[in-house]
This record gives C-alpha cells, structure tokens and sequence, in this order.
C-alpha cells in the first residue's frame, strides 16, 4: 500500500502543478477573455451604427457642404442629451469671444438633443446621427456594457472625421467641457504648422512625471486637415480599434509614430486636460478640459460650477463676468488637485530601458505601449 501511495503522491502532486498551470494560461487572467468577449461585441455592433446610411444621406451632405464654405476651420462638437447642459454652458462661455461661436458645429446623437439645441439656437449648424437604438439594444450586454457604449460612441467619432476628411475639409473636434480661459483663435496654431496633417493636445502637465508621455494624445481637442492621407489614417485608427482594447487617441497616438503621418502636439500652455489643475499654476491654458475633479455625485456642470466655470445664470443667460476672471478662476480651482501624483524616481533599468527603446526604434516614446493601458480596465 505505501508502494501505490509513493507513486500516487507525485502523480498528484504532477497533476495538481498541471491543473495550476492550465488554470493560469486559460482562466488566470480573465481579462484576455473578457478582452475577446469586448472586440466580439464591438464589432458586432459597430454593424448597427447607422453611419453608413447617414453619412450618404441628403442632410449630412448638406452639413458637410456648409461646413466647407466656412471661412475657418469650424469647431466639431458631438452631443446627447445627457450632456447638453454643458454644450449650453460652453456655448455660452464662447459668445463673448469675437468670431469663436460662428465657427462651432455640432452633432447630436439623439433626437431630443438635436431638437432642443435647434430650438434654443437655431443658427448653430446641426445635424444628427441617432445612436438611440444602439444604445437601447446595448442593454442587453452584461459585461463592461459602459465601456462598451463608450467605445462605439468614440468609433462614430472617427467615422465622421474619416468621413469629413475625405471631403477635403480642415476642421476641429472640440468639447463641450472645454474652458476657453482667452481667445485660442489668436494663436493662430493652423498657421504655425503648416505642414502637419493634425495638430493635437497631449496628456498630462509640464511636470517631470509626465516627461514619457509627451506625444500622447489626449484627444479632446485636436486639428485635422482634410486629404486623403488623414482619410487614410483615421479609417486606419478605426480598424485598429477592433484588434486592442484602445481608445481612439491613444491609437492616434500610435500612427502618428509612422512616417507617412505628420503630427504636432500643442504644448500644455495652450491646450490641457483636467492634469493642469495638479500643478502651481505657473500659468494658464489657453483651454482647460475638464475630464476630471468630479467629486462622487457630482454632475459635470456641478463640477464647473464648484471651480467657478458656469458661464450661464440660473435663467440660463449667459454671464460675461465669469469669462473675464476664467484666467483667474483656473488658478484657484480645485486646489486639491496639486501635486496629486507625486514623482515616482525611474530606476536606472527602466532610464536603459527607454533609451534602447528609442535608440533601436522599438516602440520609441511608448506609443505601442500607450494603446495597451486600457487592458487594465476589464
């Protein structure tokens, strides 16, 4: 019997090491299934985007048409009705800057939100793209169902971008939670780089900590100048997005590595994110995305308000005196915020690291790495 239990022990011992290794390999790490699982759901339901058929329609092409006989590159700006009181509240902080609210543009991407902004201001180009049904049939998709909608929404963006780029139009893609703390179209950015297919804002601040990730896009503003070459690399950014778990910038980011795309990135003093708001405020972004500083239950527009950002009284007119101090404003908000990250030292294996990297063009600047960070979301 102690014979039989010698042998059986090992065996045991051999299957149970096999058992955690198959474990590890297949079950381990969920998120590569839940990954499969995602890029299985999006794209089958990218097929019920209704963008094809809107994008050959009547009034789309009516949209696009107005937008090339515009002047100046117009200020693409994507909407629901979720979001609407801070398109308001945007529009609103643009009106007291000369020739700024001229150039805004919108789509919204439901019926109501489309109705009411036509309503409230019918001179502001607008155009729909219902992404209602979409979403109404999201909900029967259990896992990672709010990445998932927030995916689709960011693929529709870069459709239209391919879309109006193909048409030959140079334009923006802004937000509705930007802060404009000056007059941006004084910087005349479009002219200091002539040659760029898109000008972009990058993530982070001015500070050491974000020294790595200079060129990642943050794409919440950025300039596209219509050809078929930005065609070509937003219908290349779509296809990527179907292979990694990525958000539309950070695969931008990405191409912009690549020779045949040129791309300049806005210094943090004219375009930031919510990441200027972490430093002393040396000085102030010409705008401000406020993508963060959200407090637990607060809406967007409670968050504006609490950094002393609503443009608008509570009759809902627009207030001039909230614009002027803007530069002031951003200087005090959400004090909190500073030094929030503190600065890690890089050993020196990571400093050697990077410069072989760079040196033997593997992945220079983290690019390829930029479009994996999302994995850790599922």
């Amino acid at each position: 019997m102690g014979k039989y239990c010698k042998i059986l022990v090992p065996s045991l011992k051999n299957i149970f090491i096999c058992v955690l290794i198959i474990k590890y390999l297949y079950l381990g790490d969920k998120r590569i299934f839940r990954r499969k699982t995602y890029l299985h759901n999006l794209l089958s339901y990218s097929k019920e985007v209704p963008f094809e058929t809107v994008n050959a329609g009547v009034e789309f092409n009516s949209f696009a048409d107005n937008l090339k006989k515009m002047p100046e590159a117009p200020y693409v700006i994507m909407f629901d009705s979720s979001n609407i009181d801070v398109l308001y509240n945007h529009i609103c902080n643009l009106k007291f800057i000369p020739n700024a609210l001229s150039r805004v543009v919108t789509i919204a991407f439901d019926k109501d939100a489309h109705l009411n902004l036509q309503d409230k201001y019918p001179h502001i180009p607008n155009t729909l793209i219902d992404l209602a049904p979409l979403k109404e049939s999201l909900k029967s998709v259990g896992e990672n169902h709010g990445y998932l909608t927030y995916s689709l929404v960011l693929m529709v963006r870069v459709k239209i971008c391919a879309s109006l780029a193909q048409r030959g139009i140079n334009f923006w893609i802004s937000q509705q939670d930007t802060i404009w703390t000056e007059n941006f179209q004084m910087l005349n950015i479009e002219d200091m780089y002539p040659e760029a297919h898109l000008i972009m804002d990058k993530i982070g601040n001015e500070s050491p900590y974000y020294d790595r990730l200079r060129m990642w896009a943050c794409g919440a503003t950025f300039f596209v100048r219509g050809s078929p070459t930005t065609y070509q690399y937003f219908k290349q950014v779509e296809s990527y997005m179907f292979t990694y778990q990525s958000p539309d910038s950070s695969i931008m980011t990405y191409f912009c590595g690549h020779s045949g795309y040129k791309c300049e990135f806005l210094p943090h003093s004219v375009a930031s994110s919510s990441n200027y708001f972490e430093t002393t405020r040396e000085y102030v972004p010409a705008l401000i995305q406020l993508d963060g500083e959200k407090k637990y239950k607060e809406t967007k527009m409670d968050t504006l308000t609490r950094g002393k950002f609503n443009f608008q009284f509570k009759n809902g007119t627009c207030n001039v005196d909230v614009y002027r101090n803007a530069k002031e404003n951003a200087k005090t908000a959400y004090l909190e915020a500073i030094g929030r990250w503190p600065i890690i030292p890089e050993t020196r294996f990571v400093q050697i690291q990077y410069f072989l990297k760079t040196l033997f063009n593997v992945d220079p600047l983290n690019r390829k790495a930029f479009m994996k960070y999302h994995y850790v979301l599922m």
